[in-house]
C-alpha cells in the first residue's frame, strides 16, 4: 500500500477520534468519510469516466446500504443466539432466521454484480472485489492498532 493511501486512512481515521458530540452521528460520519474515500480510490482503480462513475457511486451506495442493514440484523440475530444457547428458548428459530439472513446477504451480492455487469467489465469486476477485500483488511487493522495503542495509553480506563 502505498504511503499516500495510508496518510489518507490515517487522516480519515484521526477525523473520526477528534469528532465531538453524538458517538453514534460520529460513527455513521466516520462511516461515510471512510466510504467516500473508499469509493474515490477504487474509480481511480477501475479508471472510470464521470457519468459511469456516477452510476457506480449511486449503486454502489444503496448495495452498502443494504448490505449494512443485513449485517446488522446478522449480528443482532447472533448475539441473541449466543445469550439463549444455555436456556435453549427459541434457537430453531433463530438458527432459521441466520440462515435466512445469509442467503440475504449471498443474493444481494449476486445481484449487485449482476447489475455491475451493465457497467463494468469482468475484469473491472474482480479488481473492485480485490481492492474491496484489501481495503477493509487495512481499515480493520488500523482499527485493532488504534484499539491497541488506546489501551496502552490508558491502562486503568473503566
Amino acid at each position: 500500500m502505498s504511503n499516500k493511501y495510508k496518510i489518507i486512512l490515517i487522516t480519515a481515521f484521526v477525523l473520526f477520534v477528534c469528532i465531538s458530540g453524538n458517538r453514534i452521528f460520529a460513527q455513521d460520519d466516520f462511516r461515510e468519510k471512510i466510504e467516500d474515500i473508499k469509493l474515490e480510490k477504487l474509480t481511480k482503480k477501475l479508471d472510470l469516466d464521470e457519468s459511469t462513475k456516477t452510476g457506480f457511486i449511486e449503486k454502489y451506495k444503496s448495495f452498502s446500504k443494504s448490505m449494512r442493514q443485513l449485517n446488522q440484523r446478522r449480528a443482532k440475530t447472533y448475539k441473541l443466539m449466543t445469550e439463549n444457547i444455555e436456556s435453549g428458548n427459541g434457537l430453531d428459530t433463530l438458527v432459521n432466521q441466520l440462515l435466512e439472513l445469509e442467503e440475504q446477504i449471498n443474493s444481494k451480492r449476486e445481484e449487485f454484480v449482476v447489475d455491475m455487469k451493465s457497467i463494468l467489465s469482468a475484469k473491472q469486476i474482480a479488481k473492485m472485489i480485490v481492492f474491496e477485500r484489501k481495503f477493509n483488511n487495512e481499515i480493520k487493522k488500523l482499527l485493532k492498532q488504534y484499539q491497541k495503542d488506546n489501551k496502552k495509553e490508558q491502562p486503568f480506563k473503566d
